[in-house]
């Protein structure tokens, strides 16, 4: 009987220093360690008459009483694709390597699901649906900043389309658009020319576009960009070596993330 008691004894100090030892080290483990986890969302649109999925990348160590809100980024998929391409580009260890190694303010990543990707925009209730549903259910559900200041919008090959007719039609919503890729545009002359001039006096939108140097459509980028020079619409252009591919897209993830955060006007 003594002998069992002992044993008993013994066996729950192993267990208290064990669950300790766990609690500690997982406890201890600094904001840089831990990993961007990926949350898996869905809402019920009318707009689109169904499911609107999306994932929301969020930082480590994010702080629900964080005064003002974090910014967040809005990132839009290629036709043929699905919110698993960001995942599978690594965009989670893209982003805790963007914010460890440029001391970056932390921020969340929201990437809606186009499934509709073969519809034309008019016919699409995509942009409506992101706009007023998706947005508002992201500021409820976050902590974050809902001033345009820091709130930006970017898209890769299709969803550069969408980013840029979004931005330049709700201005008054983003303050920087990031064009990946870019097939082209759906704005007319006419339209963009007006947008532009609207937007134009006070800088409202803050554009950045990529394109590879063997993508088939640099030259449709080129000419948007022409159309921008021609407005006199202050924007950047980069020619990087590449293709219209993930490997080109995932290669310039990480100076995107920071030419985001380093146009974000926390309020």
């Amino acid at each position: 009987m003594l002998y069992n008691c002992h044993m008993r004894k013994l066996i729950c100090i192993i267990i208290i220093i064990l669950t300790t030892g766990i609690y500690k080290t997982s406890y201890s483990q600094s904001c840089s360690e831990q990993p961007v986890s990926i949350e898996h969302h869905s809402i019920t649109s009318e707009i689109l008459h169904g499911e609107l999925l999306f994932d929301v990348y969020v930082p480590p160590c994010l702080d629900e009483r964080i005064l003002g809100g974090y910014p967040v980024i809005y990132m839009l998929h290629g036709q043929d694709m699905d919110t698993g391409i960001w995942k599978e580009m690594g965009m989670d260890k893209i982003i805790r390597d963007t914010i460890n190694e440029n001391g970056l303010p932390l921020f969340l990543t929201v990437v809606p699901q186009e499934d509709q990707y073969l519809l034309s925009p008019s016919l699409s209730g995509y942009a409506e649906a992101l706009l007023t549903e998706l947005i508002p259910w992201i500021d409820e559900h976050y902590p974050t900043c809902t001033d345009r200041l820091c709130r930006g919008i970017g898209g890769l090959s299709r969803g550069a389309l969408w980013a840029e007719k979004i931005a330049f039609e709700n201005a008054d919503l983003f303050s920087s658009l990031s064009l990946l890729s870019m097939p082209g545009t759906w704005l007319d002359e006419q339209s963009r020319y007006y947008l532009a001039e609207k937007h134009k006096p006070e800088n409202l939108l803050q554009i950045r576009m990529d394109s590879g140097s063997e993508d088939r459509y640099r030259q449709e980028a080129a000419k948007v960009s022409s159309d921008l020079t021609i407005i006199g619409y202050s924007y950047e252009f980069y020619i990087h070596p590449g293709a219209h591919d993930a490997d080109f897209w995932q290669s310039r993830l990480y100076d995107l993330f920071i030419w985001f955060c380093e146009r974000f006007n926390l309020p």
